[in-house]
């Protein structure tokens, strides 16, 4: 199966959560020709998805795909709430930002216990 059949293949919840934070990349994009904050997210989706790729090609669909986000996104979401007030004029990127804080926040508490639990011993594939 490809990455994206496993990923399709998962509980319902976590299709959903992830076809938010898919949104929340795509939103991205527009946002990031006009503020800093946005491009420094594509940016960090762009190398995510290339570590991640590399990693589902090594270990397959288990655990430790979450540490791609481990890696990559908790600079990210220390970046983020570091610069969250900034530009407080930009409020539609303000509120992105904002919104990018919780969802990149709420992943990367599965993404650390998926990573700590491959660590200790599950490594079983997550779907199909």
């Amino acid at each position: 199966m490809t990455m994206n059949e496993h990923m399709m293949a998962s509980p319902t919840w976590v299709v959903i959560w992830m076809g938010i934070m898919g949104l929340l990349h795509i939103i991205a994009i527009p946002l990031a020709f006009k503020d800093w904050r946005p491009r420094i997210m594509v940016i960090v989706m762009l190398i995510n998805m290339v570590f991640m790729s590399g990693l589902f090609h090594r270990y397959g669909y288990t655990r430790i795909l979450g540490l791609s986000h481990v890696i990559f996104w908790t600079p990210l979401l220390a970046y983020l709430w570091k610069t969250r007030n900034k530009h407080p004029e930009r409020k539609i990127t303000g509120i992105f930002v904002k919104c990018a804080i919780a969802i990149i926040f709420i992943s990367l508490l599965f993404d650390y216990a998926d990573v700590i639990r491959y660590v200790l011993g599950d490594r079983a594939v997550m779907s199909g």
